[in-house]
């Protein structure tokens, strides 16, 4: 378990990275980030090292620091806790352009590992495959407040030839239809909602392309 001043030198190397998870330090300049001395600093990078939440290599006199997925997880969780506490909102609203896809929804929410857990966490056995709403420019801020959310978690799995990532999801409303908002870990479009639902959205809203639509999403389980 990390202690608070290892925490606290996880936390400043990634301010000191910006948006890339990797950088150059020495225990010098750490020492002087946490106040400590450099001897101190030292032990902490080779704790933090061996518990798995960086690794790093000496390059011309400086540590070539990566903070790897195991920092970068608790680093979240400390936001989404902040999160919380400073916008203890329940719901949102969104409005999005429906959008066809790539017919990837499809694949990944019919694998039988993700449909276990749909059923478990969600309590509906999901269509096989995702309404993708395109969200305007405006409600971009409330899609940061979703990435800054823990959300209900959907474990990430492997099978013999590849591996399959985790992802989250929020329980949400289109026109009075129960839904939720799938959240996939490695998702790059960042832009975009893919909505889950027991039933075929387009079918049932008679949606197409280019429509408008608003969804409620609630950031707290509801009992």
């Amino acid at each position: 378990m990390l202690t608070r001043i290892e925490f606290e030198a996880l936390k400043k190397m990634k301010i000191m990275f910006g948006s890339v998870n990797f950088g150059f330090i020495n225990t010098i300049k750490l020492a002087e980030m946490l106040a400590t001395s450099q001897q101190s600093a030292s032990r902490i990078l080779i704790s933090l090292s061996n518990e798995g939440y960086i690794t790093r290599k000496t390059e011309s006199r400086k540590q070539r620091i990566v903070i790897t997925e195991k920092g970068i997880e608790i680093l979240r969780q400390e936001l989404n806790e902040l999160t919380s506490a400073l916008n203890p909102v329940e719901n949102i609203d969104v409005q999005g352009q429906v959008q066809s896809g790539l017919g990837e929804g499809r694949y990944y929410v019919s694998r039988k590992y993700y449909i276990v857990q749909f059923q478990e966490k969600l309590h509906f056995l999901p269509y096989l495959g995702t309404l993708n709403l395109r969200i305007s420019d405006s409600d971009a801020e409330k899609i940061a407040l979703l990435n800054n959310r823990s959300g209900i978690e959907i474990h990430g799995f492997k099978t013999e030839d590849r591996t399959f990532g985790g992802a989250k999801a929020f329980r949400c409303k289109v026109n009075n239809v129960d839904c939720a908002v799938l959240m996939p870990e490695r998702s790059v479009h960042r832009d975009v909602l893919e909505l889950i639902s027991p039933y075929y959205l387009r079918e049932k809203l008679s949606l197409k392309d280019g429509d408008e639509v608003k969804v409620q999403i609630y950031l707290k389980e509801r009992n």
